[in-house]
């Protein structure tokens, strides 16, 4: 019974593996540099199949035209596959490294955002804000109306909401819509800019 061994295919493939290296690393060796080697030859590769025991056992001769054409350009092919398959890995490492520039670019642009979320947040100063809160509703809604309508949103956000909802139902429609837009704007997850 005869059968090829996975060994024999794994040895060959080293093999071929030292042999291209091998003209790299002594060049690099001789020069202390990389220099481009030239292609290297490789010798036609030859399956070898074996018997039980190990031992090599002459493989049949091709019987056919096909046959003798297929080993002929066996190495040609195998040669073709490989390289075909170096340029789908070029593109998907090309692919990958354009997915991680992405994923850095959105990470600044959250960080970014976390920080401009971090200083309207602690914009307001407490002494502002216990003065606001201590005021009865309609007199800060006057006051916040005329104020920046980030000022005024960062002033409500640090209220307590039964405060800040009071404020904003004395304001004009339009003011409290602008101002509670700041606020979600400013505060809510998944925000990249401010509007134009």
């Amino acid at each position: 019974m005869m059968r090829r061994t996975t060994k024999t295919i794994g040895l060959r493939a080293v093999l071929t593996a030292a042999v291209l290296l091998l003209p790299a690393t002594t060049a690099m060796a001789e020069g202390g540099g990389a220099k481009p080697a030239e292609k290297p030859v490789i010798p036609p590769q030859e399956v070898r199949i074996i018997d039980e025991n190990g031992n090599p056992v002459a493989g049949p001769a091709p019987a056919t035209e096909v046959e003798k054409y297929c080993l002929n350009i066996a190495d040609r092919a195998q040669e073709k596959r490989y390289s075909l398959q170096q340029a789908k890995l070029k593109e998907i490492e090309t692919e990958v490294g354009k997915q991680i520039d992405e994923l850095e670019r959105r990470r600044a642009d959250y960080k970014a955002w976390l920080a401009e979320r971090r200083k309207f947040l602690d914009s307001a100063s407490g002494v502002v804000v216990d003065i606001y809160a201590s005021m009865d509703a309609s007199s800060a809604a006057g006051q916040l109306a005329k104020l920046d309508r980030d000022a005024a949103a960062s002033v409500l956000v640090k209220l307590k909401a039964r405060q800040a909802s009071s404020i904003l139902s004395e304001m004009d429609t339009n003011t409290a819509a602008e101002i509670a837009g700041r606020i979600v704007q400013k505060t809510a997850a998944g925000t990249n800019a401010p509007p134009a």
